[in-house]
């Protein structure tokens, strides 16, 4: 397995965005962390031969499958031949993530399906007794959906402590400030009141991720880490500017940001 280091994953999501053509960009680079934090705290070699008591992980801002992909990739789930297919006419990588690929726990891009979908997950592996948790990465956008506070309500009611939800909170959606459409705050007291178990940190703190996600295993109820993170993390001219959510690159604006990503 190669290793998850967020430059590297930049990098290749760069890459294959660009020979794609395909948008989103700048939602993927914000999960690049996020991503890599979860999926180097799962059991890899359980997802690949899907045994029954892996740990799922579902990416609910499906928009980002990109940055999914790249990192099933990494992780040596997706083949370098399969892979260079993303986007392209009868791949199984489409540009939302799509669980007709055996390595996508659920299919995504309707906002607000993915954390009631993993609910229902994380009531099914209790009640065949298996000790998997269930990882959910939700956009901050996307908790302007109804539906997430109905699987919240639910989730914390039932203390599903193999719930694990991770909120990419880069403040922007696809047109615009998140706060300036349906403000959010106080998320982290929403959460609390819906008994999560909840955490607030800088969602690019790799490390800091990795030991949250550890450490809240043991926290007997559902756990949420609320992810503060920049759109277009990693490339200078690409943070904080909404223009790349649907923007493609072209020749220039690749080498440009290969040159600029640190």
């Amino acid at each position: 397995m190669q290793p998850l280091a967020p430059l590297s994953l930049r990098r290749t999501l760069l890459g294959i965005a660009h020979k794609s053509k395909a948008s989103h960009i700048g939602t993927c680079l914000s999960c690049i962390e996020i991503l890599s934090a979860v999926f180097q705290s799962v059991d890899i070699s359980k997802i690949a031969s899907q045994e029954a008591d892996r740990d799922r992980i579902i990416l609910s801002k499906g928009h980002a499958a990109a940055a999914l992909y790249t990192t099933l990739h990494h992780c040596g789930l997706i083949s370098e031949a399969e892979f260079n297919t993303y986007y392209s006419a009868g791949s199984l990588l489409s540009g939302h993530s799509n669980h007709f690929h055996p390595m996508v726990e659920h299919s995504t891009g309707a906002l607000g399906h993915g954390l009631s979908a993993g609910v229902g997950m994380a009531m099914g592996l209790k009640a065949r007794k298996l000790k998997s948790r269930v990882f959910v990465i939700l956009g901050d956008g996307e908790l302007n959906e109804g539906s997430n506070y109905e699987a919240f309500m639910l989730a914390g009611h039932l203390k599903l402590d193999n719930l694990c939800v991770l909120i990419d909170n880069n403040k922007l959606s696809g047109i615009g400030l998140t706060d300036s459409f349906c403000s959010l705050e106080p998320l982290a007291d929403k959460l609390e009141a819906f008994n999560f178990h909840t955490i607030r940190q800088d969602g690019h703190q790799l490390q800091q991720l990795f030991d949250n996600i550890q450490t809240t295993a043991f926290a007997n109820k559902p756990v949420a880490i609320i992810c503060d993170t920049v759109k277009g993390k990693g490339v200078p001219f690409m943070e904080a500017q909404n223009a790349w959510h649907y923007r493609p690159l072209n020749d220039e604006s690749y080498a440009k940001a290969l040159a600029e990503l640190y």
